[in-house]
This record gives structure tokens, C-alpha cells and sequence, in this order.
């Protein structure tokens, strides 16, 4: 606002005309109406006579008054203490901003870097499987001579290969076959427990071995940290945004 468009308004809030409002500050109407028109800027003098006769404010009035404007009335003692008050409390403002700018930049950034830097965890899961049940007093290799002998059978209907070695031993029941014996369970663990081990069943005992090493790669960094860290590294940029928009 300009210091004319000013002092209008608080004559009008007075509801004077110009003629009332130049007598109760003592100052020639034409004088009063170059001020409102801002062809003319008040001495010291003339600025008190309107204060004491519109009762203003001079701190309000330079906060709502354009800088520029206030430039022209820096030889009044009063517009220029309320000017440097101002200018302190903006700087104190200023400084304000722009620290917790740096804070919030220095905590998103670290944020950020932590979650960045995390990068995965590795983790190994160990599949272990079984063929079938053992029976009571077979051998624990028994689906592995089933298998040979349903092996060799086949390679001698089809005039292949020589026997397999291991079809030379002979499985407790020789009218059994794999096929008939074969259900494939599996058990996964954590931890590597050997190359295979023994479990009791119902009917039996299942010999598990180990058939696979799976790799899991777990992300480490949390959605929750890493939007945070944006969010600080953002507010800080809005605190600078804000401190030279109020410069």
C-alpha cells in the first residue's frame, strides 16, 4: 500500500471529509490532498500532526505500507525506528528459517543416506526331499535299487545300455517297483542339516536328502525412514523458499 492510499484510509475510517481532517491536524487541505495523492511525502513535523490527529500507528502503518514508500519517510525519527525494529525481527525470522532449513536437510540427507546404504540382507533356505517310506528292515538306499532295477529293465527292452551297477543289488521284495513305492515329500529348514538324516514316520522311516540351496535376498530399507528423509530434505527447501520470499 502506498503512504497516500494510507492516510486516506484512516481519514475515511474517521469518516472526514479533507477540509475536517486538515483542520484537526493543522495542515492546509491542498497539502493534505498532495499527501493522499502521493505527490508529497510529510517532514517530521507534519508526519506528528497527522499521528496526533488520526492516532496511527506507526509500526502498523510500516508494515502495511510498500518499502519503497517507506524509504521516503526515513527522516521521520519514528518511521525509521519501527523501519530498523522491522528489519530486526525479519533478519531474527530470517535466521530462523534458514536454521531449521539446515536442520531438517542435515537429518533428511542422513535419512536417506542410512536407508540407501542398507542394502539387502541375504538369507539361504535348504530343500530337502524323500522318495517314499521305508519300510521295516529295508535297506535306506531301497528307492534308489527300485529305481536301477525299473532303469536296467527298460534299457533291456531297448537293447541300451549295459546294467546299471547299482540294480546288481537286489531289494528285499523284487515284485515291488519304483513307481509303486515313489511319494516325494520335502521338508525346507533354515539351517544346512547335513546331506541327509533319518525321520520316523507312520510305516516306516523317510531318508531326506538334500536336493537344493535357495538364496533370498531380503530389501533392508524401510518405505517409512526413506519418505521421511524425502519429506525433511523437502521441508528445507520450502524453509529457503520462505526466507528469500520474506527478504
Amino acid at each position: 500500500m502506498k503512504f497516500g492510499d494510507y492516510i486516506k484510509k484512516e481519514r475515511e475510517k474517521h469518516s472526514w471529509t479533507q477540509p475536517e481532517a486538515a483542520a484537526k491536524a493543522d495542515i492546509e487541505q491542498s497539502y493534505l490532498s498532495k499527501l493522499e495523492t502521493g505527490k508529497s511525502y510529510p517532514s517530521e513535523d507534519m508526519y506528528e500532526r497527522l499521528v496526533g490527529a488520526y492516532g496511527i500507528d506507526t509500526a502498523h502503518m510500516c508494515s502495511v505500507v510498500y518499502s519503497a514508500e517507506l524509504d521516503k519517510l526515513r527522516e521521520i525519527a519514528d518511521v525509521r525506528g519501527a523501519i530498523l525494529s522491522r528489519e530486526k525481527t525479519e533478519v531474527s525470522y530470517l535466521r530462523s528459517w534458514l536454521g531449521a532449513g539446515l536442520v531438517m536437510l542435515m537429518i533428511g540427507t542422513g535419512l536417506v543416506a542410512f536407508e540407501y546404504n542398507q542394502g539387502y540382507k541375504i538369507e539361504f533356505s535348504y530343500r530337502y526331499q524323500s522318495p517314499g517310506i521305508i519300510k521295516t528292515g529295508e535297506p535306506v538306499q531301497i528307492f534308489k535299487y527300485l529305481a536301477a532295477q525299473e532303469e536296467y529293465a527298460w534299457r533291456k527292452r531297448n537293447n541300451t545300455l549295459e546294467k546299471n551297477p547299482d540294480a546288481k543289488i537286489t531289494p528285499p521284495d523284487p515284485n515291488e517297483s519304483y513307481s509303486d513305492r515313489v511319494s516325494f515329500h520335502v521338508l525346507n529348514y533354515k539351517d544346512n542339516i547335513g546331506p541327509s538324516f533319518m525321520k520316523d514316520v507312520a510305516g516306516g522311516q523317510r531318508r531326506y536328502e538334500l536336493v537344493d540351496e535357495v538364496r533370498h535376498e531380503f530389501l533392508l530399507r524401510t518405505n517409512l525412514v526413506m519418505a521421511l528423509g524425502i519429506a525433511l530434505i523437502m521441508g528445507a527447501f520450502g524453509c529457503g523458499f520462505i526466507s528469500r520470499r520474506w527478504r
